[in-house]
């Protein structure tokens, strides 16, 4: 695979270093290559954004988010570039690696247990929830 096709194909890792996007890189390219755990990475990156827009209004509360948005931001920017140089590893060797879906449950069993991916969703929000009560007291 020639360099511009590499780069069509890693367009996603834009929205990295933009403000208020760099979540949805991850959300994308987790939902090409049906990876859930690209998506949950992408949603972490946005859930800062989202609550320091909910909590505008709170003096104390921004300065907190907006501080843990700047680190994830950066982690996000490392990590996207990271990811889009594996996956074009595999793209020329398409024929080495078989690209699979990296679902959490094989076809052939069933899902007894309560699903980990609200769950951990779930438990991020109530963590910037008690943040937030926290830092109005």
């Amino acid at each position: 695979m020639n360099a511009l096709e590499k780069i069509k194909r890693s367009w996603w890792v834009i929205f990295s270093p933009i403000i208020l996007l760099n979540g949805l890189g991850f959300i994308y390219i987790g939902a090409v290559h049906d990876n859930r755990n690209w998506i949950l990475e992408g949603v972490i990156y946005e859930i800062p954004w989202v609550f320091g827009i909910i909590f505008s209004t709170f003096d104390g509360i921004v300065e907190i988010y907006v501080a843990i948005s700047m680190i994830l931001m950066l982690v996000s920017i490392v990590r996207s570039v990271w990811v889009a140089i594996k996956l074009a590893d595999v793209y020329d060797n398409e024929e080495v690696y078989s690209i699979q879906s990296a679902s959490l449950i094989s076809s052939n069993q069933e899902n007894k247990g309560f699903p980990t991916t609200v769950a951990c969703v779930s438990c991020l929000i109530l963590v910037f929830f008690g943040y937030s009560i926290l830092a109005l007291l």
